[in-house]
């Protein structure tokens, strides 16, 4: 990868009493498994796009896209339901990130395919992608990664197997996140643009 460009995700921030929820099972969750990347380098959020390469130079136009999208897209309610994990994640990287995720499962509407779709049409598909493009949509909002062991994985969906979850939540905005480090798992915002109410 040259010098002058970046990796970006394309997410959405949960907000308010959501972020709260899911900041505090991720919580419980990091003293069940002793897995804490998810607490240290992510704030709660569901990805809205492919992960983009993007030189400086044309960065503006990404920018540009954005903006533009944001002016005539409405926000989306969308409901998380239920859990999710794999043992097997393509994002492994051997001896530094383990293969091991556990989610929240998000409920795929026509509301919030679309604005998958409409961002991945008008947007993501103009430029490189640092991650495999998404063939099927499986919108999820991470709850452990990275340094998930088999044995923590184990017990937290042990523990989950009993609980239960429905929370609706807004996707009021899209945040243009550079990733970098390790496996490009590690983040920080450099945009949001929000979305008509």
């Amino acid at each position: 990868m040259k010098n002058n460009t970046k990796n970006f995700s394309l997410v959405s921030y949960l907000c308010s009493d959501e972020y709260k929820r899911v900041r505090e099972l991720q919580k419980e969750l990091s003293v069940i498994t002793g897995s804490h990347k998810c607490l240290e380098d992510w704030l709660p959020h569901i990805t809205v796009g492919d992960g983009i390469t993007v030189s400086e130079e044309i960065l503006t136009k990404l920018e540009s896209d954005l903006t533009e999208i944001s002016h005539t897209q409405h926000c989306v309610i969308a409901h998380i339901k239920g859990f999710g994990g794999i043992e097997n994640w393509k994002g492994a990287v051997e001896g530094k990130i383990t293969s091991y995720v556990i989610w929240l499962e998000v409920e795929v509407s026509s509301d919030l395919l679309q604005l998958y779709n409409n961002l991945r049409e008008k947007v993501t598909l103009n430029y490189d992608a640092w991650l495999p493009r998404t063939t099927n949509y499986t919108p999820h909002v991470t709850l452990a990664f990275a340094d998930l062991t088999q044995n923590g994985y184990e017990k937290a969906m042990q523990y989950l197997a009993s609980q239960k979850i429905e929370l609706p939540f807004t996707i009021s905005h899209l945040a243009l996140v550079e990733c970098y480090g390790e496996g490009n798992m590690a983040s920080v915002e450099y945009k949001k643009f929000y979305l008509k109410k």
